[in-house]
Order: structure tokens, then C-alpha cells, then sequence
């Protein structure tokens, strides 16, 4: 996210559509008033290409506005924890956001589950290839992508997934045919964010979960990568 703070953005959104219904409402009741005065002239005055253009710009403003949600909804766990822990309870709601109270095992699958620590958010999407995201208190992101995929390789696939960050200097730490383990790193708002990522493959179907810190060391955050994967093998 840029500087622009998320209450702003979605004002000028909602602003937006106010505008455009206000134009609606008023080519209604010059169209009612019309009708009033004659026939003659309400056939003169009337126009369905200019209520269809109306309309069109509504949706074409909601799809916008959709599209404009969805894409700071998925960017919105690369923030700090102070960032996301400012948030209001509405624009919570809006990025479908949760803050735990106590240690929660959070299920990833049928048979897996992951145990994050109390205080911290966790945000779950179901239309997109982000299917979750944790924020936990000492700053670390999780994120858990699954998409289909026919053209590329593992680390092609997350350099798609991660596009918006540059990841530079990937690392394979494993490999196996149908799983990878890799480091990288890259660059926001000035800062260095160390990344470890377990990508797995299954008929067409990529799993990959991201852990990203810019606080802690590569070091520190292998072993608490390592240390959250532990409990997906139990």
C-alpha cells in the first residue's frame, strides 16, 4: 500500500458512485417532468442510450470499486502489524481481517492446522489465489496461495505471485520433483524483507506458504519457518 491511507481510497470510491447516482436521479426527475408537461415532449426528451450509459457507468464504478477492494485486500498483510492494528472495525469487515485473542488452531486443509499466537490476525479470501494470510505480533507475514497452473515451473509461479515485490536473490534450499523450498528476499518502503517459501505441486495444482520478515534475521526466520512447518507434518 502506498502512503494514501485505506479510509481515503475507499471514500473516493464511495464518493464516486454518490456522484454518478445523483447524475441518475436527475435525468429521472427531468425525465418524470417532462412527462408531466406533455407526451410529445416526454417522447422528445427521453433517451434510453442515456440511462443505459448511466447505468453502465454504475457498474462499471462498482467493478472498480471490487477489483480496487480486492486488490488491497491481498497487499493489505504486507503491512506492519501497527498498520493492520490500526484498522477500524469496519474496513476489518470489508478485508474479511480477524484478530485471535487466545492461541488458535487455524486449519489450513482437512488434515493440517496451524497454531498462531494469541493477538495475532488472520485474514481468509475465498474467490482468489491468496486463500489466507496471518499477521503475527513480531511482524512475520504467512501466506498461503493454491492456483492452477499449466505453463512454468515452481519458482516462475511465485516470482507471479510476488510480482508486485520483485523478489530478488531466490535460493533453492530443496528440491524435489513435486516440492521446493527456497529463500529470497526483496525491497519495500526502504526496508529489507527476508522470505522463505514451500511450494508444493499436484495434479495442476500449486500450494505455496510464504513466510516474510523484515525484523528478524534470515537466520531467525528459517528457524521460525521451519518451526511452523513442523506442525503441518504432525
Amino acid at each position: 500500500m502506498d502512503n494514501k491511507p485505506v479510509w481515503r481510497t475507499i471514500l473516493s470510491v464511495v464518493l464516486g458512485l454518490f456522484a454518478i447516482f445523483r447524475i441518475a436521479t436527475t435525468c429521472n426527475k427531468n425525465s418524470s417532468s417532462s412527462s408531466s408537461s406533455s407526451n410529445s415532449s416526454y417522447s422528445s426528451n427521453y433517451q434510453p442510450q442515456s440511462y443505459q450509459s448511466v447505468t453502465s457507468a454504475i457498474e462499471e464504478s462498482k467493478n472498480n470499486y471490487r477489483n480496487n477492494i480486492q486488490n488491497i485486500s491481498n497487499d493489505i498483510f504486507y503491512e506492519s502489524y501497527d498498520s493492520i492494528n490500526k484498522l477500524g472495525d469496519s474496513e476489518m469487515t470489508i478485508y474479511h481481517i480477524k484478530k485471535v485473542k487466545k492461541d488458535t488452531l487455524l486449519p489450513l486443509d482437512l488434515s493440517a492446522k496451524l497454531n498462531v499466537e494469541a493477538n495475532s490476525y488472520i485474514q481468509k479470501n475465498y474467490d482468489d489465489s491468496l486463500k489466507l494470510a496471518v499477521k503475527l505480533p513480531d511482524n512475520t507475514s504467512i501466506f498461503m496461495h493454491s492456483y492452477e497452473a499449466k505453463n512454468g515451473d515452481a519458482l516462475d509461479n511465485l516470482k507471479a505471485l510476488k510480482k508486485k515485490k520483485s523478489i530478488q536473490n531466490i535460493s533453492l534450499k530443496l528440491d524435489q520433483p513435486n516440492s521446493k523450498f527456497v529463500s529470497y528476499n526483496y525491497q519495500q518502503n526502504g526496508k529489507k524483507y527476508n522470505g522463505y517459501a514451500l511450494i508444493s505441486k499436484e495434479d495442476g495444482q500449486y500450494t505455496s506458504i510464504e513466510f516474510e520478515n523484515n525484523k528478524l534475521s534470515k537466520e531467525e526466520l528459517e528457524m521460525k519457518t521451519f518451526k511452523f512447518l513442523a506442525q503441518l507434518t504432525k
